[in-house]
Formats: structure tokens, sequence, C-alpha cells
């Protein structure tokens, strides 16, 4: 089969149209990915922030009952004592 000056002529201008339209739909694809990539990476932060969340409201409430234990022990220290009447 051979090509003629004509066939050449068409063939040139289709040929830069079809690379184009592959390389745009590459760089979808990209897009697509990055954008993926992207959430996926958001995800995963706003899981870790609610995990650090959830330990610092947990030791919060760890240190709150300390505290609580420990005003119970002083209470209990100042009725052992009892009361002291000096005059």
């Amino acid at each position: 089969m051979n090509l003629r000056p004509i066939d050449a002529k068409i063939l040139l201008p289709k040929s830069t149209e079809v690379s184009q339209i592959v390389y745009a739909e590459q760089q979808k694809e990209n897009l697509q990915k990055q954008d993926l990539i992207h959430k996926n990476q958001n995800r995963i932060d706003n899981n870790l922030k609610s995990i650090h969340a959830k330990d610092e409201v947990s030791q919060v409430k760890i240190n709150e009952k300390q505290k609580e234990q420990n005003q119970k022990k002083k209470k209990e220290e100042k009725k052992k004592k009892g009361f002291d009447i000096r005059i």
C-alpha cells in the first residue's frame, strides 16, 4: 500500500491530534491520582488528629480522677487528725 502525498498531509495533522488527546488523557489520570493521594493524606491526618485528641481527653480525665482522689485523701487525713482547739 503506497502513501500518496495527499494521504501524508491528512495523516500528519491527525497524528498530532491523537498525541494531544493521549497526552490530555494521561494528564487527567495523573491529576486524578494526585487528587486521590491528597484526599487520602488529608483523611490520614484527620484520623491522627482525632486519635491525639482522644488521647488528650483521656489524659485529662485521668488527671481529674487523680486530683479527686488526692482531695479525698487530704479530707480523710484531716478527719483523722481531729480538731485542735487552742486557747
